[in-house]
């Protein structure tokens, strides 16, 4: 259990560092001129080198180091790691909502009213970093869904963005526990979040699966813009279409373009909870920016769960 706690947050990072240098580049171009995206590679017009993550695993850092501090989640205190990430200026590709919501923070604003309303915060800057609570959560499903609406909310108040940072939650939580089943997942998944239009782009997925669709015309006709229900649909379709590799599902979720960092990072996140931390390639474990501190708080949430188990 303490491995897919670990693989899970680690492999967040790696698929966020993955996508990292191709975030905004169509399908095609990747084909084209990389043709498979198996390795780090530098950013420079980022000012980021190979290996480097963006603001997903930024957030999911500050999500990880408040529970282990708080011993749960506690949506005031991440909201102040949140303005303590925006002041350090190494924002690294914070979205339009995220930096609004901030901004609202900082003013003094209640975490509960301070995240973005409307159809543009439809987006996935909760699916991207909400793994910990997740695994915080993942012996209490119903604490989980109340948690992960606490912690959207802070930045994304839409009901598509908190229906997808669930999914995702849900999804880690089971295989972080050992009994997600990958072939009802979707279908347990759905149940979970109830009707939404994301729930209505996984069962899209799950038809795609089930017609044995090429990845590549399945990520394309399920989408990987910033929008959640586009990026959780596809993240679900890379991890379920090859469950127990790692390397693959991450990839292939990069490969799919667009938003190719949060892609990776949430499929990256699903697929380490399930496999575990050993699953994940070496170099990849040993290239990713802070490793040792990702694979530390992963344990520090694990001894949690561990304590509330007793």
């Amino acid at each position: 259990m303490l491995l897919r706690f670990q693989g899970s947050l680690l492999g967040l990072a790696i698929g966020d560092a993955l996508g990292m240098p191709v975030e905004g580049a169509k399908a095609s171009m990747i084909r084209d001129k990389l043709g498979r995206v198996l390795e780090f590679m530098d950013a420079p017009w980022r000012f980021l080198k190979a290996g480097q993550w963006t603001d997903d695993t930024k957030m999911m850092l500050c999500h990880a180091r408040s529970i282990v501090e708080r011993g749960r989640v506690d949506a005031d205190d991440t909201a102040r790691k949140f303005i303590q990430w925006f002041e350090s200026n190494d924002w690294r590709g914070m979205g339009g909502a995220t930096y609004e919501s901030i901004q609202r923070l900082r003013s003094g604003v209640s975490p509960d009213v301070s995240g973005k309303k409307g159809e543009m915060a439809a987006g996935n800057g909760v699916a991207m970093r909400i793994a910990p609570v997740g695994l915080v959560d993942c012996l209490d499903l119903e604490r989980l869904g109340e948690d992960c609406r606490a912690a959207a909310i802070t930045t994304h108040d839409n009901p598509e963005a908190i229906a997808g940072g669930q999914a995702v939650a849900y999804a880690v939580a089971r295989g972080a526990r050992g009994d997600l089943d990958p072939a009802s997942l979707i279908l347990d998944t759905v149940e979970f979040i109830g009707p939404c239009k994301a729930a209505e782009n996984l069962q899209s997925a799950a038809a795609f699966l089930e017609s044995g669709m090429d990845i590549a015309e399945a990520l394309a006709r399920l989408g990987t813009s910033g929008y959640v229900v586009e990026t959780v649909a596809s993240a679900f379709f890379s991890f379920l279409h090859t469950p127990d590799d790692f390397e693959e599902t991450v990839s292939r979720a990069v490969e799919g373009g667009l938003d190719t960092d949060t892609t990776g990072a949430v499929a990256g996140s699903i697929s380490g909870a399930y496999n575990g931390l050993d699953a994940i390639p070496e170099r990849w474990r040993e290239g990713v920016e802070a490793t040792e501190e990702i694979v530390g708080l992963a344990e520090g949430i694990y001894r949690l769960v561990e304590q509330q188990s007793v």
